[in-house]
């Protein structure tokens, strides 16, 4: 009798085994997808995005794709990418993809795009969820690309179909929903990229296949969706970083695997796609953040773990993957934003912590600062009542100006921010209109400013 359950505990605990490597082995046969990457890295709601990776299922439906939470529809589907669409009521956030119970995240953050803002030297732009761009402020060189020459004081309609803007002087680049790029005003020292050094009105397709636009005062950088990084335009200082002091009038490679890219005309930071930070050009007063004061004509690295990066005329802000702000470069107007009274810093100073994003203008001296309680916050020049604050008076440390504030935007001296709630607010100086309120006076605070109803 004892014999007899030993031998049926013996056959329970063979099968128990038998189910168990079966099982084992089941599991061994469901891998685990991956993403490598998406593109583009921003979008409104509806918008296609392709996400590259692997182990993702063949057939559409079998893929769960979130954004932030939030499902979205699987248009198409191979076992390398998926393209779907951004979906209604998506926030800023991480993307997942599930695959028979797998589930992989994204290392980056997409960024949904509601309403972009845009400021050069005195002219601002308001690209619109349904990809309409608006212009409003100076147009003296064409760079509204509308094929006039005429001022603005309210938003004006300039092109459809734009996936984003760049400009920074008297130039500007439109990187339309084909990942085309165009550009059009000045062109000078061949910023445009069109091989010639000859102004136009009237946009001129530059490349295909590209992913984000960056400018300068006068010079344009363009990456593309293989992540290789294209530059143009004056070169003085090797800001283009060829390794030369030639300036270009034909986009010209230069460095592989890169993420994102800033620059003021003079100097130029370069994000690399293992979030390392390298950088180029003018560095008179430290603001490449290398501890010299020596120019670089080739980029170097000089930080990593960093988030994003933005620059001024002659100074640099960065944001690390912990939230926290640094600046380094010129600091006459306090526009470091460090509390110090030191002309110039040549390596990176700590400015905040919770930072959101942050913005500067090629021609500025002053900052904003969003942080994660969207709260905006600002620092530097406030000669034409850029800072919001309702003074003419420079700060050296950010100082609180808004609350509920979603996006924001520096030119030169003027400042343009987004609402929570969708409403459009500017201040600073406004000749020409560049703050869009329908006049040409100047604003200490911030006023709200009327939005274009797209198309």
């Amino acid at each position: 009798m004892n014999f007899s359950r030993l031998k049926i505990a013996y056959s329970l605990l063979f099968l128990g085994l038998i189910l168990f490597t079966a099982c084992s082995k089941d599991d061994e046969l469901i891998p685990l997808p991956g993403i490598s990457s998406f593109s583009p890295e921003s979008g409104a709601e509806g918008d296609e995005v392709i996400i590259t990776g692997e182990n993702f299922s063949a057939i559409a439906s079998e893929n769960i794709v979130k954004f932030d939470g939030i499902t979205a529809t699987v248009n198409t589907a191979s076992t390398a990418s998926l393209t779907v669409m951004v979906p209604e009521g998506a926030i800023s956030g991480k993307i997942t993809v599930t695959v028979n119970g797998q589930t992989t995240t994204s290392t980056d953050d997409f960024n949904v795009r509601y309403i972009s803002l845009t400021a050069g030297s005195f002219t601002s732009f308001i690209l619109q969820p349904d990809h309409t761009l608006w212009a409003t402020g100076y147009n003296g060189y064409g760079q509204f690309g509308d094929g006039l020459t005429t001022n603005a004081s309210t938003p004006r309609k300039v092109m459809e179909n734009v996936l984003a803007v760049a400009t920074g002087g008297p130039h500007t680049l439109f990187l339309k929903t084909d990942h085309t790029v165009w550009a059009a005003g000045h062109n000078g020292y061949g910023q445009l990229g069109n091989g010639t050094n000859t102004s136009t009105n009237t946009p001129q397709q530059i490349m295909e296949g590209v992913a984000a636009i960056a400018t300068g005062g006068i010079n344009s950088l363009i990456l593309k969706e293989d992540h290789t990084l294209w530059a143009c335009g004056r070169n003085n200082y090797g800001q283009l970083g060829d390794g030369t002091t030639t300036n270009r009038n034909t986009p010209k490679q230069i460095m592989n695997n890169v993420k994102a890219m800033a620059s003021s005309g003079e100097h130029t930071m370069i994000l690399k796609t293992d979030h390392t930070l390298w950088v180029t050009g003018n560095n008179e007063y430290g603001q490449l953040g290398d501890g010299t004061t020596t120019n670089v004509v080739t980029p170097k690295q000089i930080m990593s773990n960093v988030k994003a990066v933005a620059v001024g005329q002659l100074h640099t802000l960065i944001l690390k993957e912990d939230h926290t702000l640094w600046a380094t470069g010129l600091n006459e107007q306090g526009q470091l934003g460090i509390g110090s009274s030191n002309l110039y810093e040549t390596t990176p100073q700590q400015v905040m912590t919770d930072v959101k994003m942050m913005a500067a203008s090629s021609y500025g001296s002053h900052i904003l600062i969003l942080k994660e309680d969207n709260t905006l916050w600002a620092a530097g020049d406030n000669g034409y009542g850029q800072l919001g604050d309702g003074t003419t008076a420079t700060h050296n440390t950010p100082v609180q100006i808004m609350e509920g504030v979603k996006a924001v935007a520096a030119g030169s001296i003027h400042s343009l921010i987004l609402k929570e709630d969708d409403t459009l607010w500017a201040s600073g100086y406004n000749k020409y209109g560049q703050l869009g309120d329908g006049t040409t006076t100047q604003q200490y605070m911030f006023v709200q400013v009327t939005l274009p109803e797209g198309k």
